[in-house]
């Protein structure tokens, strides 16, 4: 759905960018860092805008802006992870991680792979008919060294195990895919936390539902 809409959404920034008379330039990526305190987010950029290809979260190092403190100009708050691509063929798992900040590649064993698991139409891997909700995804089992991956663009529920030592690299919740952003600037990103760029208008595409009225 987020690779169907793009096209829209750019269409609908531009025209608010010759309304106003501004002129910047417009960053998307997946989310690998927020501090709520701070207003600081921090994303991976997709190098591909185009919405019949998947996206390609590349571009290192990761951009860091303060979002915008007029809330008018501010989507819901982004939530952070660390999982940039899983390959399931080559059977790598390539997470962002914070402290090299850079991209490692993790190898894995394939202990379940199941397609078309399709939410739209609740199936029943990814949706609990007792409480009419998504499960939530990824599944962390610490136990079995295991990680359950849902993608709603493959539609792909996948579940991997990895060795002891790759396993402990990251926390639950940074093996799921951080919130797809957009975010509008003129006077550029910064490459750290510390000094980050100033956005003027900040879109969570991921919590975003244009559809609804």
């Amino acid at each position: 759905m987020v690779r169907k809409i793009l096209p829209l959404l750019l269409v609908l920034t531009g025209l608010m960018l010759v309304g106003c008379g501004e002129y910047g330039k417009v960053e998307q990526g997946r989310t690998v860092y927020f501090d709520k305190e701070k207003s600081t987010v921090g994303i991976v950029v997709d190098d591909n805008l185009d919405p019949k290809k998947p996206p390609n979260y590349a571009t290192l190092p990761a951009h860091f802006f303060v979002l915008p403190a007029d809330p008018i100009e501010r989507g819901e708050d982004p939530t952070p992870a660390r999982r940039m691509n899983l390959d399931v063929e080559k059977k790598i798992i390539t997470m962002y991680n914070s402290d090299t900040k850079s991209f490692e590649d993790l190898p894995f064993e394939v202990m379940e792979d199941h397609k078309d698991v399709d939410l739209r139409r609740r199936h029943p891997l990814v949706w609990d008919r007792t409480t009419r909700r998504a499960i939530r995804f990824p599944r962390v089992n610490a136990a079995e060294k295991t990680i359950t991956i849902y993608s709603t663009r493959q539609l792909r529920l996948t579940t991997i195990k990895l060795s002891e030592e790759n396993f402990g690299k990251y926390k639950e919740g940074e093996w799921g895919a951080g919130d797809e952003v957009r975010i509008y600037y003129r006077e550029g990103y910064g490459n750290s936390p510390d000094k980050p760029g100033k956005s003027l208008r900040f879109m969570n595409i991921t919590k975003t539902d244009i559809t609804r009225r």
